[in-house]
């Protein structure tokens, strides 16, 4: 504890940074971080896959009370779509036994399975999945030349 006595070195203010601009009325809470482990393995030969398809990956959806499972050409595609694409941060990758067997621990935020499915986003604008295969289908014929 310092005393009156003018020897003893003088305490200094220290330095707040300033607190970050944020938009009237809005309560920034933090968020609250959720792990999720996908886990990926190989498409096996007769199995219903896109074309081009070497891996599946599966993680527990909390929203949807399921599975999810996905189809990729390869690892690097898979996570470009957890990283960049859903904001998920890549914590551990381990390679396990077996072809395109891996184990990814991503750190996600919970509000990242609160928005809308893509089936929801469709649904909301009059199409169904079916509707949007369709599309898809026309496309690629036409790009086929067909």
């Amino acid at each position: 504890m310092y005393t009156d006595d003018e020897r003893a070195p003088r305490r200094t203010a220290e330095r707040v940074a300033p607190a970050p601009v944020e938009a009237p009325g809005v309560v920034l809470e933090p968020a609250r971080v959720h792990l999720v482990v996908v886990s990926t393995r190989a498409v096996n030969a007769g199995e219903t896959a896109p074309a081009g398809a070497v891996l599946q990956t599966r993680f527990w959806h909390p929203r949807d009370q399921r599975w999810s499972e996905n189809f990729f050409e390869s690892l690097d595609h898979a996570l470009h779509l957890f990283i960049e694409e859903s904001g998920w941060a890549l914590r551990q990758q381990q390679v396990l036994d077996g072809r395109h067997a891996h184990e990814l621990i991503f750190e996600a935020h919970r509000h990242d399975f609160s928005r809308p499915s893509a089936e929801e986003m469709l649904r909301d604008v009059g199409l169904t999945p079916r509707d949007v295969a369709g599309v898809i289908e026309r496309v690629d014929a036409e790009r086929r030349g067909e």
